[in-house]
């Protein structure tokens, strides 16, 4: 390849990536770093990190910062945390927090700027996601998870991996088992004690806790029911199966639709249909209004113990 005069887009092509380059890889093409420094302090192209360039001066976009992340920390490099967790389809919980690249041991590379690393001996096999190098997804939610400090927020990114089935309890129990242990105390207590007791969501966790204080019997969390005769009649959020009643947490962030909201209204009334005595709980009230929310469910309680218990078939959530 003909040598070149400056840091030019079709020069950044031919070795970098999202048009982002390595200045090593650039001095490879024949480029002296005096002129690549050049256009830097003249505003031709910009640093992002050191060692790594992008051609113009405007800000990077979202996919030039993951590659320069990439290039900085440097070959076989993979980024996990909520930058690969949203490239997965997922929410990161805290957008515009530096991005978390996991290295070898055994490299000598220190966070900088907007990149966070960690070396580390279990270094995963990546997935290609936009051109980028993307821990699988398991690593990716643990790893986000182990850094966060508010549990609210450690449920709020396992329980939507599990809810959504992009994995399961046991997956993630065994990457938080294997990996570091730095940060894990909240994800271990939020993986054994809700989720694998079926918990799906924060407002199911809020609604756990506010059912150990009720003295209320045994409850089932997200069991689906079905008659005798094997017909599906619903998931509950959560169900006492020993008088047949089942309750719901009405989210309004998941009813803010119309379809969502007619979705509820089906599965409750199909759960009425079949016996079922039905209690319903904001979220809100579950942190706010909590002893007035035990008496409630007690009563509802007392109501389905008046009634005959319907003859169902109960599958737990696993």
């Amino acid at each position: 390849m003909p040598r070149r005069s400056r840091v030019d887009p079709v020069a950044i092509a031919a070795v970098g990536l999202h048009g982002v380059a390595a200045v090593a890889d650039l001095t490879a093409l024949g480029m002296p770093s005096s002129t690549i420094a050049r256009r830097v302090h003249a505003g031709h192209a910009r640093r992002l990190l050191r060692g790594v360039v992008k051609e113009g001066p405007d800000e990077p976009t979202d996919d030039q910062r993951a590659a320069a992340a990439l290039l900085y920390a440097g070959a076989g490099s993979v980024i996990s945390g909520g930058e690969a967790l949203r490239r997965h389809g997922l929410t990161d919980p805290n957008p515009g927090r530096r991005i978390l690249v996991l290295v070898e041991a055994q490299r000598q590379r220190t966070s900088s700027a907007f990149v966070e690393i960690e070396r580390t001996e279990r270094l995963p096999t990546a997935t290609i996601t936009d051109d980028l190098a993307i821990a699988p997804l398991d690593r990716t939610v643990i790893d986000t998870a182990r850094r966060q400090d508010r549990i609210d927020v450690v449920r709020a990114v396992l329980t939507e991996a599990v809810q959504k089935g992009r994995t399961t309890v046991a997956r993630l129990a065994a990457e938080l088992a294997a990996g570091s242990q730095r940060g894990s105390a909240l994800p271990r207590r939020v993986l054994h004690d809700e989720l694998g007791a079926g918990v799906r969501s924060v407002a199911e966790a809020w609604a756990r806790e506010l059912h150990a204080e009720s003295d209320l019997p045994r409850v089932l969390w997200n069991p689906r029911l079905y008659d005798p005769a094997g017909t599906y009649i619903a998931q509950a959020d959560a169900f006492f199966p020993d008088v047949g009643l089942a309750w719901e947490i009405d989210s309004v962030r998941h009813h803010f639709l119309l379809p969502d909201w007619d979705k509820t209204l089906r599965r409750r009334a199909r759960m009425q249909a079949f016996g079922l005595v039905v209690a319903h709980t904001r979220p809100s009230r579950t942190r706010a209004d909590r002893a007035a929310v035990i008496e409630e469910l007690w009563g509802s309680y007392r109501l389905a113990a008046s009634r005959p218990c319907p003859d169902l078939r109960v599958v737990v959530a696993s």
